[in-house]
């Protein structure tokens, strides 16, 4: 099941005609005729900004009106199509396109940087992004930046470093009829639960929806459960052992057993039949209309599935319930932080006003209390218990709703704690949130493990094999499970994963760990 991303060679060939204008001097801002890099101020320029897909109308959303209240911009927005983004992407820039800003993923900025598609932002910076550098730690700004110290991304840091972005939701409903009364918080615990559901129901029920792969900050998008996976004491596909050795998923020690719990699961029906063709679609519909008993999931999915739940069945909050991180026979349970950028904000050099671009987002960053949660008294209040933000809905959800979707830069800082309040805008999502993360985090901080390469610079070998080598992985996995492959295969699998760069890989991230000592 690999996901080949082909490019039309006219496109190639237009990139490659773009970056040769790429020198040891292009540091600076190029100057543009006409005074573009001058800044002209609110009201006297119309900005484009390109941001990835979301599922509702970014012109016409009621943030609109409120970023041009607070900053005096306009603004036209435009985003990614939901398929094939990346080579919407890169056509769009190779044809002359002249966003002034636009959104990328991590992945997405490296491309377009080794395209020499992206300006130079360090004068822009001083001049008119004061705030957006004070607000970003300098270990962000060397991930943006070259190795010369060249500026070329402005950070959007995902503001909670020990989320279970991945969890388990669970139909308790369905589990109490079967004798069961609380979620299971072992691996051992898990698989019981399974069985005891299957000799209860039989086949009337899907037990175990998945996987989930919706975009997930900080954690790589693996097809097995990461709260299982952790464990085993996995938590990546790249990690680092306890003797500061960086080592791919298939040779942590515990790889065998993992893929052997996954597979006896599967061959004894605990998991869905439909396991390997599923999509983060089809996860949710499934348990959102009451096929399944637990389903892999997400904040999304539950925000989604649980008040369609709600509805149909009559279920109340105490009829669900929440796996987090899963703890191994022996102790194991090792999650890797959500310390990570969640997107980074950049300027074409095809741009008419970059000045205005930085400035705009500096605006924003100066007044982000306001654009993100609102008005005191109208759309938050204070907890006199810790000062965090409870937000006020409806009139929150209504129209802050989407407010996430607009910021390109932040304070960090502030970030942190104003964000939370986001999550309260759903009562399923905080449900969820309550249960995995905040009362898990608190119970077990000794299970969260640094997210070690979430700071690493661009590199080319990373850039080149890294999804070939995650898709062949994923898909190794799904035959073993299958039956068509065993784990006797192994030796075979890691030498077509030499072959497909990983030792190249493993080598650049050793030298990035090696260097942060």
């Amino acid at each position: 099941m690999k996901r080949h991303f082909l490019i039309p060679v006219v496109l190639l060939s237009a990139l490659a005609v773009f970056a040769q204008g790429s020198s040891e001097g292009s540091a600076k801002a190029p100057e543009k005729k006409g005074g573009a890099n001058e800044l002209l101020g609110p009201g006297n320029v119309t900005l484009k900004r390109l941001g990835y897909n979301t599922g509702f109308d970014v012109n016409t959303d009621y943030m609109v009106p409120v970023m041009e209240q607070s900053t005096g911009y306009k603004v036209e927005f435009s985003m990614l199509p939901a398929q094939n983004p990346d080579q919407k992407l890169l056509m769009d820039v190779a044809s002359g396109a002249d966003y002034d800003i636009v959104n990328l993923s991590l992945n997405q900025f490296r491309t377009l940087l080794s395209k020499n598609a992206l300006l130079p932002l360090n004068d822009l910076l001083d001049k008119y992004g004061q705030d957006i550098l004070k607000g970003n730690s300098q270990e962000t700004w060397d991930t943006l930046s070259d190795g010369k110290g060249t500026i070329y991304g402005v950070p959007y840091m995902y503001p909670y470093d020990t989320e279970i972005s991945k969890f388990i939701i669970v139909r308790m409903d369905l589990l109490r009829q079967a004798g069961i009364d609380k979620v299971p918080t072992t691996i051992d615990e898990l698989y019981a639960t399974m069985s005891k559901l299957k000799s209860y129901y039989g086949d009337k029920y899907i037990l175990l929806c998945g996987p989930y792969n919706a975009a997930s900050e900080g954690i790589v998008n693996l097809n097995f459960p990461m709260n299982i996976a952790c464990a085993f004491g996995i938590y990546n596909d790249w990690m680092v052992d306890d003797n500061g050795k960086v080592i791919y998923l298939t040779e942590h020690p515990k790889f065998k057993e993992m893929v052997e719990f996954l597979t006896k699961c599967s061959k004894e029906g605990l998991f869905d039949s439909d396991w390997a063709a599923n999509t983060t679609t089809s996860v949710s519909e499934k348990f959102a209309s009451g096929k399944a008993i637990m389903a892999c999931a997400d904040r999304s999915l539950a925000q989604n599935a649980i008040p369609a739940l709600k509805k149909t069945y009559s279920l109340s909050d105490d009829d669900f319930g929440f796996v987090s991180a899963l703890f191994g026979a022996d102790g194991t349970c090792k999650y890797m932080k959500t310390t990570a950028i969640n997107h980074v904000s950049a300027i074409l050099r095809n741009s008419k006003h970059p000045a205005d671009a930085v400035n705009w987002m500096n605006l924003k960053v100066k007044d982000q209390l306001f654009i993100n949660i609102g008005v005191e008294g109208t759309h938050f209040k204070w907890d006199p218990n810790d000062h965090s933000i409870i937000p006020i809905n409806p009139i929150f959800a209504d129209e802050r709703g989407d407010s996430y979707y607009y910021l390109d830069a932040t304070d960090a800082e502030a970030y942190k704690w104003q964000w939370p309040s986001r999550i309260r805008k759903s009562a399923a999502q905080w449900l969820a949130f309550n249960a995995v993360t905040i009362d898990f985090s608190k119970k077990h901080p000794e299970v969260f493990v640094p997210a070690y390469f979430s700071f690493m610079p661009a590199s080319p070998n990373y850039a080149k094999y890294e999804t070939t080598l995650s898709n062949n992985v994923n898909d190794f996995i799904f035959q073993i499970m299958a039956g068509t492959r065993t784990i006797n295969d192994l030796a075979s699998f890691q030498k077509d994963w030499t072959a497909a760069g990983g030792e190249q890989v493993r080598a650049e991230l050793q030298s990035y760990l090696d260097s942060k000592k």
